[in-house]
């Protein structure tokens, strides 16, 4: 007896799913529900990422956040969301500061791969996590900087992000001498962040002007959150 055609193609996917890691299909469904297009590649990636964040939490504090489902709306869709929001158009190098676990940049690094990256964090089991991860996953050009980026740090960089690290006005002046004429800062914020962004509008209204105000809440959950974007300034000489 001859199975028809749809029904044998539903046993073949069943039997590959079958096959897939548990959790990952779940993985999947999650960024198919909030429209984030990954391959399979990024998607085994992801879940090597989750696997190894699970495995080292305890050990190295990584994360405050356990449940699967939250882990994936609250971490992962998250900073895939804000590289979607800015057309999956990132700058590079990138630099991610105050990364901790690699939130945002180890996600964008899977989701934009073109992107050159800049992990920088100062405490040294997160340090040893983002190694250990950057290596299992075999992603390129990603570079971890073992400290926190004072004012003083001069390397050019066209783009920085953070989630939830500081005020607006701190990561500004923090970036001061590192981000190229033309760069774009880029915040990660939770709802209720118009007081911080009308100081640091103020406050540098002559070395950066916001150019994005992007309020969102994170699909299919109740999680509201903003990204925000200022561009630097090109410094107008004097003579």
């Amino acid at each position: 007896m001859r199975l028809p055609t749809e029904t044998k193609e539903r046993r073949f996917k069943s039997k590959a799913e079958h096959k897939l890691p548990p959790g990952l299909p779940s993985l999947r469904k999650w960024f198919e529900r909030s429209r984030l297009p990954l391959s399979d590649k990024q998607f085994q990636q992801l879940w090597q990422y989750h696997n190894l964040l699970r495995k080292r939490n305890e050990e190295y504090d990584l994360t405050r956040i356990y449940q699967f489902d939250n882990m994936v709306q609250k971490h992962y869709v998250d900073c895939v969301l804000a590289a979607k929001m800015l057309d999956w158009n990132l700058p590079s190098p990138l630099l991610d500061i105050g990364t901790g676990a690699g939130l945002p940049g180890i996600l964008l690094k899977i989701a934009c791969p073109e992107t050159e990256l800049i992990l920088s964090e100062g405490r040294h089991k997160r340090i040893a996590f983002l190694h250990e991860v950057v290596g299992a996953l075999g992603l390129r050009d990603i570079e971890i900087y073992e400290g926190k980026i004072y004012p003083s740090f001069s390397r050019s960089v066209n783009g920085v992000i953070t989630r939830a690290l500081e005020s607006i006005s701190k990561t500004l002046d923090r970036v001061m001498n590192c981000l190229a004429p033309g760069g774009r800062a880029i915040f990660m914020k939770g709802p209720s962040c118009n007081d911080e962004l009308e100081e640091a509008v103020s406050a540098f209204r002559d070395t950066y002007k916001p150019i994005q105000d992007i309020s969102y809440t994170v699909p299919h959950s109740p999680h509201r959150r903003r990204l925000l974007v200022f561009e630097r300034l090109r410094v107008k000489s004097q003579y």
